[in-house]
């Protein structure tokens, strides 16, 4: 995947950081030069081109910041690789000890706690490293990671036939770069992240993939091979705007009785922290909702509530039944029938006390 290089990116960060620095400080000094005046809060051409300058060179500034952070974490993790290693094995022995105390206990519970396998964590550090650090380093990670998996398949499968082999080289004799399951083209590593499931996906295609299973339910959670993605590995390869509307769309997905703004033209999904008090203020376009009947908010109790409908239900059955009763009573000395009140047939014969 080629990409035009961004400001900086051959130069290393200290250099990069003094280049910036003077830079700004020229534009402070034009400034302070600036002798145009104008009136209260109106700015010049000038004194607004200084102003985007200063801008566009404090973005590049937190980028080299950043790069300066990811490389200081990378350094920390290969250098305590071990020492990482060692209180991943502890929790995997605390994980295996808790589920065997239940079972000796008679329940059948598995730990709520589940590690990643470590050759997928290199891999998405070397990943890593080859994009913001350097590409050699990445190299130096990735063939670790391979190398290690070669032994571990060497160690845990039968021997393959010379014409398997001759097969399976064949597909990929590249071991730096891998095949995209979904445009099937082989691009190099930096560019291509493996799922759970063993399959690789180049950066565009996952992107699209994501984006897609956030637009239809019927494809979120994002998967592949039934296995769902493991969002915080592959989220480090998203835009932040994806991140966010993945985000949004487990929200979504999650909610069961969902809210979407009654405005025809907009439609969009309200989430349950902007609602109050059975209304709900659409973030994009500020109309309100009923969260009961899903149209426009309104005044009073929403006809569509059940728990309304209930209590009038209610309410109705005890006056049929009261309609329906009958008592004796008294009416000039004879006997009458009446209900709820209402007179409704009279006795000739006098009542017999």
């Amino acid at each position: 995947m080629a990409e035009d290089a961004a400001p900086f990116d051959n130069i290393d960060s200290e250099t990069a950081s003094l280049i910036l620095q003077l830079q700004l400080a020229d534009v402070q000094e034009l400034r302070d030069r600036s002798k145009d005046k104008q009136r209260h809060g109106e700015l010049t051409d000038d004194q607004v081109a200084l102003s985007l300058l200063e801008q566009d060179l404090e973005r590049v500034r937190c980028v080299i910041s950043d790069r300066q952070m990811t490389q200081s974490i990378a350094d920390a993790v290969r250098t305590d690789a071990e020492a990482i290693a060692g209180v991943v094995q502890e929790e995997e022995v605390a994980c295996e000890d808790h589920t065997l105390a239940h079972r000796l206990n008679g329940s059948d519970v598995t730990s709520a706690v589940r590690l990643q396998s470590d050759a997928l964590n290199e891999q998405v550090l070397a990943r890593l490293a080859g994009q913001y650090i350097s590409e050699d380093m990445g190299h130096e990670l990735f063939d670790g990671t391979r190398a290690g998996r070669t032994r571990d398949s060497a160690e845990t499968t039968q021997a393959e036939s010379s014409a398997e082999a001759a097969h399976r080289g064949g597909r990929n004799p590249d071991p730096r770069r891998l095949q995209c399951v979904a445009c099937s083209e082989n691009k190099a590593y930096l560019d291509v992240i493996e799922v759970v499931c063993g399959h690789a996906y180049c950066i565009p295609c996952l992107q699209e993939l994501i984006d897609l299973a956030t637009k239809d339910e019927t494809l979120f959670p994002p998967r592949c091979c039934k296995e769902p993605f493991n969002m915080s590995e592959v989220g480090l390869f998203l835009t932040k705007e994806l991140r966010d509307q993945f985000d949004h769309a487990k929200v979504e997905f999650g909610t069961r009785d969902r809210t979407y703004c009654s405005e025809t033209n907009c439609s969009a999904f309200i989430l349950p922290d902007r609602i109050e008090q059975d209304t709900a203020t659409c973030p994009k376009c500020l109309t309100a909702t009923c969260v009961i009947c899903k149209q426009g908010a309104h005044g009073g109790d929403c006809p569509d509530d059940p728990a309304l409908r209930e209590t009038l239900d209610l309410a109705l059955q005890n006056v049929d039944a009261a309609r329906n009763s009958a008592m004796s009573v008294v009416v000039d000395g004879k006997s009458a029938d009446a209900s709820s009140g209402t007179r409704i047939d009279c006795s000739l014969e006098p009542m017999s006390w």
